[in-house]
């Protein structure tokens, strides 16, 4: 329970670091560090995914999960470590004098590493959502999914569409490439749907990353039978 609970704070703390526009900078910075904190935290709580890394088989499902997984770190790493380095209030005694304290390339790295942590967050949440839906169906109208797959299908869409809208007026591609943008459409939504549209794009990543991993487990159970049955013949 505390493991889902921590995870559900990083998922907040998340949202409203990335939601920077509607929070004054010190806010954004001192909800980064929390959010640094939660994660080393949340890292030591799964170390073993580290040491499991040398068992087992290597099929395709597994090769794209641990990518996944050395991608949201890298970002995470970068987005966070870089936020500290460009630091203007919380820890601006410490990195005033550092050389790349206002390196226009840090600040660009920063907000493409962010991004590109928004990506594989998603993609990551998906990876996990069987486990997830298990607790979180209970909340009510969310159960009622279960038995309503037009329902269900619709939702998804509109999470979809939602997702991609926000990617289009954040200009995150942009972004991604480091791209200076001085505004983007994204700046000028109220802040509730700022955050809705921000909690879609990352149920975007989740939805495709969430049918990847069934493509590739269906396609992987195929070919273990197919090797199964071509072994039962010899």
């Amino acid at each position: 329970m505390k493991r889902f609970t921590l995870d559900m704070a990083m998922l907040v703390l998340f949202l409203l670091v990335m939601g920077f526009r509607s929070l004054a900078q010190v806010w954004h910075e001192a909800l980064g560090l929390v959010l640094l904190v939660a994660a080393v935290v949340h890292l030591f709580w799964n170390h073993r995914w580290f040491s499991s890394l040398m068992r087992g088989r290597w099929g395709r499902l597994r090769v794209a999960q641990t990518l996944l997984g050395v991608l949201l770190l890298v970002s995470a790493t970068l987005a966070l470590g870089t936020g500290i380095l460009i630091s203007n209030h919380v820890l601006k005694d410490v990195v005033i004098d550092l050389p790349l304290h206002r390196s226009i390339f840090v600040h660009q790295l920063h907000i493409a590493s962010a991004c590109a942590m928004l990506i594989f967050l998603g993609m990551h949440i998906g990876g996990h959502w069987a486990g997830l839906w298990q607790r979180i169906r209970k909340v009510p109208l969310l159960g009622a999914l279960d038995v309503h797959p037009t329902m269900r299908f619709w939702l998804l869409v509109l999470i979809g569409w939602a997702g991609c809208a926000y990617s289009r007026l954040d200009h995150i591609g942009d972004r991604l490439a480091m791209v200076h943008i001085f505004s983007a459409p994204a700046a000028r939504l109220p802040v509730v749907a700022g955050y809705v549209l921000l909690l879609c794009a990352l149920g975007l990543y989740a939805i495709a990353f969430y049918y990847l991993q069934k493509w590739l487990a269906r396609k992987g159970s195929r070919k273990l039978s197919a090797n199964v049955q071509g072994g039962a013949m010899k």
